[in-house]
């Protein structure tokens, strides 16, 4: 071999080594960035997730009945707190295998609170609202000395020190916190699945997904596991499950319990960038809902200026938006035949009230969601290392276009500008005082959760059809981000059961701090519809 030959086979030997030795480096640098566990992973409560060989005894008494029953039946001593503890504790044994929603069963510790429950009504003790009611818990909150993994090997170790202040609320209340219930990892995601606990499923249907990122606890309400739900929305994480399971749900005013209630911030929040997350109640009925959201706001109440209801205004003097598809451009995000027909049969039911209905949209709709992207790029990833951010942004970017632009929202979490920050909370000033000004010409804007009804479970988040229509899987939940963009109320109505047997919804969006409007207004319009149908036992 010529001299000439071997210097050059010797120097594309080092080049090559430096190379490997670079990307060796490299691959080491960024796995120095990833997070890391947090200690070892829970010890699951395996009788949850199977089949038990012999059914704890359930008479059926309490199953399905209303937390406003159950406390009233408590308060008037026709049951005790015990007794109705015991037989959803027996109930949620003998089923929860089916859907996995509850995650934790807090079986010694809810029997006990329910035996001081039953001896402070003895003793003659004032009560609170929630006296003796069994209720859950979403795994995203801290209930003291529990798990609260957030379903991701990256909390797979942390045990809450303390409760969540929206916790305390209802337990403040009286509440007997059954456990918590089953969330997608990290909070992210429309269906509930992730690294620690079993992956949830639909009660009206096992193979398809309950929502999320609630999954857990609405699919737990809506098996008659518990009658309230604790949950939270940062994008429709309260109203998609609940429309899914066919209940009802309240996405909150954002801002109505301040920043410290109990969600992110207790854990891996940003307490800077901390936005459009809020709490809220899950429930079979409205009066329920009522029931959890005074329990839950109560600390809270007076620092609100909340919209009064006027009890003497009937349907005939409300005026209301509503809107069946989204249009903008010359696209649209298109809304299956089965939920434009349960809209519309409830539109039909209003205007046969006297209601003047109008099919309107709202003008902003693609700078909200835009808004959302922002927004969220910077909660989630301002604290993540820029090459980490860059690997996200790329692999967002690797998929089919959304039909909404959200570049900017993309390039936010790949250069996380402080100095836009601030811009960027003035645009959404504007937004939201755009929606306010529409909601003083309209009482409520009515229009879908979801493009259709519960979806088949769907890992790899490939694209789903409405209809014949074939979108993107995130293209199928524009509908609810927009308002946690702008931080509007809203309330999920279930219309009832489609043909196939599944749940469809709408949500019924209000100004700022309209809550007790929303929760009066839908009260106003039970009997124009069918609400929660009990899924078959399976």
């Amino acid at each position: 071999m010529k001299i000439q030959t071997r210097k050059l086979l010797k120097l594309a030997g080092w080049i090559i080594g430096a190379l490997l030795l670079i990307v060796a480096a490299t691959g080491i640098y960024i796995w120095s960035l990833m997070p890391k566990p947090l200690g070892q992973p829970p010890v699951l409560q395996d009788e949850l997730y199977r089949k038990p060989e012999v059914d704890s005894p359930v008479e059926g008494k309490y199953i399905f009945k209303s937390a406003t029953e159950i406390a009233s039946l408590i308060r008037d001593k026709k049951v005790s707190s015990v007794e109705v503890t015991q037989e959803l504790i027996n109930y949620i044994k003998n089923n929860n295998y089916k859907t996995n929603g509850f995650v934790w069963l807090f079986e010694q510790e809810a029997l006990e609170a329910a035996r001081e429950a039953d001896n402070k009504l003895a003793r003659g003790e004032p009560l609170g609202s929630l006296h003796g009611v069994p209720v859950c818990i979403k795994e995203e909150y801290w209930v003291k000395g529990k798990p609260c993994t957030w379903n991701s090997e990256n909390f797979q170790g942390f045990i809450a020190p303390r409760n969540a202040l929206a916790v305390d609320a209802w337990i403040d209340e009286g509440a007997i916190i059954l456990g918590t219930t089953n969330i997608p990892r990290m909070l992210i995601d429309m269906q509930t699945n992730g690294d620690i606990y079993p992956e949830a499923s639909n009660p009206y249907d096992a193979t398809r997904v309950p929502g999320g990122s609630t999954g857990g606890g609405a699919a737990a309400v809506a098996s008659g596991f518990s009658p309230l739900c604790l949950g939270s929305d940062m994008g429709g994480s309260i109203r998609i499950p609940a429309g899914f399971c066919g209940i009802y749900g309240l996405k909150t005013t954002e801002g109505s319990m301040g920043k410290n209630y109990g969600s992110s911030p207790d854990t891996a929040g940003n307490h800077q960038y901390f936005a459009m997350a809020v709490a809220g109640p899950l429930a079979r009925t409205l009066d329920d809902v009522e029931l959890g959201w005074e329990a839950m706001i109560k600390p809270w109440y007076n620092q609100n200026k909340w919209l009064k209801v006027d009890e003497l205004k009937s349907l005939s003097q409300y005026k209301i938006a509503y809107l069946d598809e989204w249009h903008f451009g010359n696209d649209k995000i298109p809304i299956s035949n089965t939920v434009k027909q349960k809209l519309q049969t409830l539109v039909d039911s209003l205007k046969s009230s006297g209601a003047t209905m109008e099919n309107v949209q709202p003008g902003n709709f693609a700078e909200m969601r835009q808004m959302h992207m922002l927004l969220m790029a910077y909660m989630v990833f301002a604290e993540q290392p820029w090459l980490i951010r860059q690997l996200i942004k790329r692999e967002f970017e690797s998929g089919t276009p959304l039909k909404i632009d959200l570049s900017e929202g993309l390039e936010r979490i790949g250069d996380i500008d402080k100095a836009e920050y601030d811009r960027i909370l003035m645009r959404r000033d504007t937004l939201r005082a755009a929606m306010e000004r529409f909601f003083r010409e309209y009482d409520f804007l009515i229009l879908p959760i979801t493009p259709g009804p519960a979806f088949v479970k769907n890992p790899n988040h490939e694209p789903m059809a409405v209809d014949d229509v074939k979108m993107e899987y995130w293209d199928h939940f524009h509908y609810t981000m927009c308002f946690n963009a702008t931080g509007h109320p809203a309330l999920s109505i279930p219309l009832g059961l489609n043909s196939d047997g599944l749940p469809v919804s709408v949500q019924v969006v209000g100004p700022m701090f309209s809550e007790e409007r929303l929760i009066h207004f839908g009260k106003m319009i039970q009997h124009l519809h069918e609400g929660f149908v009990a899924p078959k036992v399976q």
